[in-house]
């Protein structure tokens, strides 16, 4: 009964277990993978100490998130070799994946992708369903409903990521106010014709009277752009491995090491970017 109930919290937290946590997938890969890559000469943006400490703050922030709501104290409760142990070839196994000449693109690239490059997607995907489908089924293993709040929080980040291309939809095309105005001018000129067809019919006549064509008001001053980061990905899968069970402690040491490769890379770019 208490293994159940640390199973299917919702949310946890223990100061030991999340300092560990936060030493084990940040403070020792990052600076570990940053000397490595600089002297193999791997692609990674060059960062100011000014940007390190960014990152270094944003990776805590991030990682109290997932950690607390990820579930990790329970995760890594007993054999949390086992995440580390898959961690860290994970992480220097994307990144040698991410170096062959056909992998150097990007998700908004998509349609350019070489053959070399779907051939590694497809694969991924491929392995993220197989694990994805053995992860409800641990959920399902365990007392309802639990199973049922597991599946339903898929619906936050496809939120979060419908309201990003909504919002890049609002900027770009001035979208909402474009269509109120549109609306608008459709009833000016609907009542504007009623009204000469009233003064025709009694007689009399009176000059047209239509809406001055204008565009509608755009407030917005710069594009954005939507930039799907494959950090972002992986951090959002690392909220579902959550289970003490080895195949999951496995695939939490994969996708943290996914993620954790693309800040130590790159850093925490954003989803939404000004144009």
């Amino acid at each position: 009964m208490e293994t159940d109930k640390r199973a299917t919290a919702l949310y946890s937290f223990d100061p030991y277990t999340f300092g560990l946590f936060l030493l084990a997938f940040y403070a020792i890969p990052y600076p570990i993978y940053r000397f490595i890559a600089h002297r193999l000469k791997w692609e990674t943006n060059p960062k100011t100490m000014s940007r390190h400490w960014s990152d270094l703050f944003d990776g805590i922030s991030y990682g109290l998130i997932l950690f607390i709501f990820g579930n990790y104290s329970n995760t890594l409760r007993l054999s949390s070799w086992i995440t580390v142990a898959a961690f860290y070839p994970s992480l220097f196994g994307y990144a040698l994946i991410a170096e062959l000449p056909f992998t150097k693109t990007s998700l908004p690239n998509i349609k350019n992708w070489p053959k070399g490059m779907w051939a590694v997607f497809i694969t991924a995907v491929a392995i993220i369903l197989v694990f994805a489908g053995y992860h409800i089924y641990l959920g399902y293993l365990l007392p309802m409903p639990f199973v049922i709040y597991y599946i339903s929080c898929l619906s936050i980040p496809a939120v979060i990521l419908a309201s990003s291309f909504l919002l890049s939809k609002e900027v770009n095309q001035n979208w909402c106010r474009t269509k109120l105005y549109s609306w608008k001018t459709r009833n000016i000129n609907k009542n504007a014709t009623q009204q000469n067809q009233e003064q025709a019919d009694e007689g009399t006549t009176l000059l047209p009277v239509a809406a001055t064509p204008q565009s509608a008001h755009n407030p917005y001053t710069r594009q954005v752009a939507i930039h799907l980061h494959h950090w972002q990905i992986f951090y959002v899968l690392a909220f579902f491995t959550r289970f003490d069970h080895p195949v999951s402690q496995v695939g939490a040491g994969i996708v943290l090491a996914c993620y954790m490769e693309g800040i130590c890379a790159y850093g925490y770019d954003r989803l939404v970017n000004d144009g």
